[in-house]
């Protein structure tokens, strides 16, 4: 891998795009009339239609070289393999953590498949004991309410698939999902709840995550103060940790800890143990059922020719929007309510991943990386936002996600389809007054001449869920690769923390004292003086300012 702008590919690429300038997409499909079928694909329950975008045989043929010349298909082994690849960047092998085949795979001398089969037992042992009743709260009654507690990867991947399989949970556990730094939002959830049947997940790679740690230490206090018994830590938390001791020293028991991988980035982590919480709402069973559908993308993805590769086409669909149209963001917009929370974890994954500007040599890059991620649930979004799709002045690829047999079956569903076929082709067709009777001015006219992208899914089981989440993930990495960046690090993220937890650690005056920028020197002196106004004027209330706990609002 190397800087992709030196390559042959990418000069060829610029002048494709010239030529595709100008080109309207309804001309190109009157033009072939193989067009629907050259540009699509399907892959296990999962069908693809990119033919509605600026993609000829010429352009995608480039886009393949330029994948050769970054050496695509040697960066895919690798990954599979958890070898390096760069001299300075371990592969993260995801994909061993749905392959129950559980093949040696090794980072630094450690066993990832043994370390995998030992979290999937102790997840379907807890998942047991816990829906069989046979767990049960301080006072002998069966569990209702499983709260998670964590933010980023810890929490935000369980919760959309929580959200997207609701149709499948037990009918006899609630699931709830505290990630605000607001100790508001876990005050209100408690005062919905019973300590004695509630279950709190603590899923903490670091366990020293100040707002999951706040929102820990109340949730505890809650429980502890209503229990009558020393064994409500044992019956009432669990902890999803990389650092064991910092668990064990807040309390919670050795066999209510299950481990994460210091190796593994968070958002791969809801595959493993931070999708107990899935596990738990779905069952076991129907959690695996979601890993033999990543595992069947893996092996696409492993297996088959790039031209017919699909998460290999669309990176190279999200390459040649972002380096060659300039398109800064990219909207994800999934016509299913159960999916609403798709689009802000795929902002997390994809993100996350490429949201870089130094490349695998240490070099800053001189082309554009990952665009903005950006969506929401078409279903009700179609009317508001949708506006500047269709008639603003920016080019913006879209994503377009709907579900062929859904919950709601019948009429509802075939209507929520229709809506979602709508949008596509106005997008692509536009309408002026010449066309439509009903658009009677110019300022009706829509230009149309808008790409998007349409996933049809066969149905929104387990299965299918887990593949639509492994065609993202290698997205992803396809792009990592042709940008010639490491997929794996999050040093913003990192940094972020890092500054964080030095001021919640400090007091105001230790704070005060340092060297910080003025702009947060006068936003902490404001805060204070609001602090100290409020507690002036009500001396009872709850947000009155200490000294040793203000910065917990960090």
């Amino acid at each position: 891998m190397s800087n992709p702008v030196n390559a042959p590919e990418w000069k060829r690429l610029q002048e494709l795009q010239q030529q595709l300038t100008g080109q309207r997409l309804q001309t190109l499909f009157d033009q072939d009339s193989q067009r629907f079928e050259r540009f699509s694909a399907q892959v296990g329950n999962i069908f693809i239609d990119y033919s509605k975008n600026f993609i000829d045989g010429d352009s995608l043929d480039a886009l393949l070289e330029l994948a050769d010349e970054q050496q695509l298909k040697d960066a895919i082994n690798r990954l599979a393999g958890g070898q390096q690849i760069a001299p300075t960047v371990n592969a993260v092998p995801y994909i061993a953590l749905r392959d129950r085949s559980f093949l040696p795979v090794c980072i630094e001398g450690e066993d990832v498949s043994s370390g995998v089969r030992n979290v999937l037992y102790t997840m379907r042992r807890l998942c047991e004991n816990i829906r069989s009743w046979s767990w049960r709260g301080y006072n002998g009654k069966p569990l209702t309410d499983i709260v998670t507690l964590g933010v980023g990867g810890s929490g935000n991947g369980a919760e959309m698939v929580c959200r997207a399989l609701a149709p499948y949970h037990s009918p006899s556990l609630k699931s709830h999902f505290i990630a605000n730094a607001d100790a508001q939002a876990i005050r209100d959830k408690l005062a919905q709840l019973h300590p004695d049947t509630t279950l709190f997940i603590i899923s903490s790679k670091s366990f020293v995550t100040q707002e999951t740690l706040q929102n820990a230490r109340l949730a505890k206090a809650w429980v502890t103060s209503n229990a009558s018994t020393a064994d409500a830590m044992h019956q009432h938390f669990i902890a999803i940790t990389s650092n064991k001791n910092a668990a064990l020293e807040f309390g919670i028991p050795e066999d209510n800890i299950l481990p994460v991988w210091d190796w593994l980035p968070g958002r791969y982590s809801l595959w493993t143990s931070a999708g107990l919480p899935i596990a738990l709402a779905i069952g076991m069973e129907r959690f695996e059922q979601m890993l033999d559908g990543a595992h069947l993308i893996d092996q696409h993805f492993l297996n088959t020719p790039f031209s017919q590769n699909v998460p290999v086409l669309m990176g190279l669909l999200g390459v040649w929007y972002a380096n060659f149209w300039n398109t800064p963001s990219q909207a994800i917009l999934p016509y299913s309510e159960l999916l609403e929370l798709l689009p802000g974890y795929l902002q997390h994954s994809l993100m996350e991943t490429n949201g870089k500007s130094i490349d695998l040599q240490g070099q800053p890059v001189n082309y554009s990386t990952a665009p903005v991620i950006w969506g929401s649930a078409g279903t009700k979004n179609q009317h508001t936002y949708f506006q500047l799709l269709h008639q603003g002045t920016h080019l913006i690829p879209a994503d377009f996600i709907a579900v062929a047999s859904d919950t709601s079956g019948g009429d509802e569903s075939v209507t929520t389809f229709l809506h979602f076929l709508a949008q596509t082709e106005t997008l692509m067709r536009g309408t002026t007054p010449e066309q439509d009777a009903d658009c009677t001015s110019d300022e009706q006219r829509l230009p149309g001449n808008k790409p998007s992208t349409s996933l049809l899914l066969a149905d929104l089981s387990p299965g299918t869920l887990g593949q639509l989440l492994a065609l993202y993930e290698h997205e992803g990495f396809v792009q990592s690769v042709l940008w010639n960046l490491n997929p794996f690090s999050h040093w913003g993220t990192e940094l972020g923390k890092r500054f964080s937890a030095g001021l919640g650690n400090a007091s105001i005056d230790e704070i005060a004292a340092a060297r910080h920028d003025s702009s947060t020197l006068g936003l902490l002196d404001v805060f204070k003086r609001m602090q100290e106004e409020q507690h002036r004027r009500d001396p009872f209330h709850t947000g009155s300012l200490r000294e040793e706990s203000v910065y917990t609002v960090f």
